[in-house]
């Protein structure tokens, strides 16, 4: 997701950063005064805001609160979240418990090799409050992003990341070895939706950025073979191998999301060809699947800042699905529970080994073990980046400038206290999220067809000929927006179209007309940088 998806833009075309999450911050709070909230109440041992007193004469006889306090809200609750160290204000912050540590990661720690200061992605540490980042941590390659860190440090992880080739995604997994991270997996034009204990093995599904099959890996332990159900050969779900130049069936659940319940039952979370929302559900001991429609967690449409996951549930064949909102999948069927909080979206969660669901929205964190949800304060004054809990139960944070901790069975070393001064009001504003689009269709608000990727050398006034000549005498396609669109410093020839009729024709008509060409539909606003004015009577750019 790891979820939904690794965070972008026109996103998945240049890479898929399962995870890229939101970054807000946290603050200490005064200990409220619970039996100063009882006597403003009049209900002794409660804390709460203080209404009307009924009885001010008698008040005031006894020498009591005065009528204008007594109506004074109570304090905030206090929180059970305790900071244990700083972060370091330039750095965007992401969480991972394993055994034996809590381990942060980071797409932007400044690095200086001789006289070249150059900006890497590393793993850090967190010990006797401060994170370290080791040498040996840090991630090799370029504008990689860390979905997920599994295992046991500092001796036996997995690392499951987005890369990038600067046309396209690439789903990598490393292990740590003596020197660092190796590489077992590189798959160009894909991303890991997710990971998932089944037994002794560590399994991830990868998708596609953008076209292109999915596929199991087995990470660590056994080979666990699973198959994932095709799209009806004569359905929308259709994609074109330019090596073998043929035609072949995508998944028929294109995965967002990928996990697994406690008693083993494999879960993958997406669209199916249709664009509706279904899950895809491997029982244990079975190879082939099944496949439930579900309802949308949420309404909004919108994805960016926002993860998608499927994590444990409380009883053994349960699963939380989080997509904006939240689905309980149980007894074979998932239903949607409602929001936190009326009209919030869930950015990012993650599930205590109880089952117990923490949920971060864009205001606050929240908890939900039955059929309630609780708001767990922060300390005042603070808004949380992410959140993540251990095995052991403990519930981490990064809020504030810092990285907060409640529960769990063994304390971590903090900081001195008082060392740590916690950021009060917004956060900085994060970088740029990219999130990996959602395949188009009828449900989308904008459909976007790709047609054409520009390769380095192309020039930026470069007019697609071969384009412009497919669609000469189509004036049924003049409703279509032509645009080149740019990410990651990469840019496309596309089209937005206000019709899903419309853009499965425009996508067909290039298929069939330009040669190897693979134009794909996806649900996206990227950045645009040129209008394309084509004169769809004559083939030629519009002056």
């Amino acid at each position: 997701m790891i979820g939904r998806r690794a965070c972008w833009g026109l996103g998945g075309l240049v890479m898929a950063m399962a995870g890229c999450g939101p970054a807000p911050a946290p603050q200490a709070a005064d200990k409220p005064r619970a039996e100063a909230a009882a006597q403003a109440t009049g209900a002794p041992g409660t804390a709460g805001a203080a209404g009307p007193s009924s009885t001010g004469g008698a008040s005031s006889a006894a020498g009591g609160v005065k009528a204008d306090e007594a109506t004074k809200p109570a304090p905030p609750p206090e929180s059970a979240f305790t900071p244990v160290a700083q972060i370091p204000e330039d750095l965007e912050i992401r969480l991972h418990p394993v055994e034996g540590a809590l381990l942060v990661s980071t797409p932007n720690l400044t690095v200086v090799e001789g006289e070249q200061t150059n900006v890497a992605t590393a793993v850090g540490v967190l010990k006797d409050g401060k994170i370290d980042f080791p040498e040996r941590l840090r991630v090799p390659g370029w504008m990689v992003t860390v979905s997920g860190v599994h295992g046991r440090y500092p001796d036996q992880l997995d690392l499951i990341a987005t890369g990038t080739t600067g046309r396209t995604g690439v789903a990598e997994h490393y292990a740590l070895g003596a020197k660092g991270w190796d590489q077992r997996v590189g798959d160009a034009g894909q991303w890991f939706t997710g990971v998932a204990r089944m037994g002794s093995s560590l399994v991830g599904l990868t998708g596609p950025t953008m076209i292109g099959r999915s596929r199991f890996v087995t990470l660590r332990g056994p080979r666990v073979g699973l198959t994932i159900t095709p799209a009806p050969r004569k359905g929308e779900c259709r994609g074109f191998d330019a090596e073998a130049a043929s035609r072949y069936s995508e998944a028929e659940v294109r995965p967002e999301a990928f996990g697994a319940t406690r008693d083993g039952t494999a879960l993958s979370y997406g669209r199916n060809c249709n664009g509706d929302n279904a899950v895809e559900v491997w029982k244990p001991g079975e190879k082939r699947s099944t496949i439930l429609p579900v309802p949308a967690p949420s309404e909004e449409q919108t994805t960016d800042e926002v993860r998608t996951l499927i994590l444990p549930g409380p009883g053994d064949g349960e699963a939380w699905i989080v997509d904006r909102g939240v689905l309980r999948y149980q007894g074979g069927e998932a239903k949607k529970i409602d929001p936190p909080a009326k009209g919030a979206r869930v950015l990012t969660a993650s599930a205590a080994p109880d089952g117990t669901l923490w949920a971060l929205t864009d205001d606050a964190l929240f908890t939900r073990k039955g059929d309630a949800w609780e708001q767990a304060p922060l300390p005042d004054g603070v808004k949380a980046r992410d959140v993540a809990v251990g095995s052991d139960g403990a519930v981490w944070v990064a809020a504030g400038g810092a990285i907060l901790k409640h529960g769990g069975a063994s304390e971590a070393a903090g900081a001195a206290p008082g060392t740590i001064q916690l950021q009060k009001g917004p956060p900085p504003k994060p970088r740029e999220n990219r999130t990996l689009p959602r395949p188009g269709g009828p449900k989308c608000p904008q459909n976007l067809v790709v047609l054409y990727t520009f390769s380095k050398t192309a020039p930026d006034d470069y007019d697609f000929p071969l384009t412009r000549k497919a669609l000469k005498g189509r004036t049924e396609f003049s409703p279509a927006r032509f645009v080149v669109t740019r990410d990651m410093g990469q840019r496309f020839l596309a089209a937005f179209v206000p019709t899903w009729d419309l853009a499965k024709k425009l996508e067909e008509r290039i298929k069939t007309d330009v040669r190897g060409s693979t134009p794909q539909i996806v649900c996206a606003t990227p950045e645009v940088v040129r209008e394309l004015k084509l004169d769809l009577k004559t083939g030629e750019v519009a002056k």
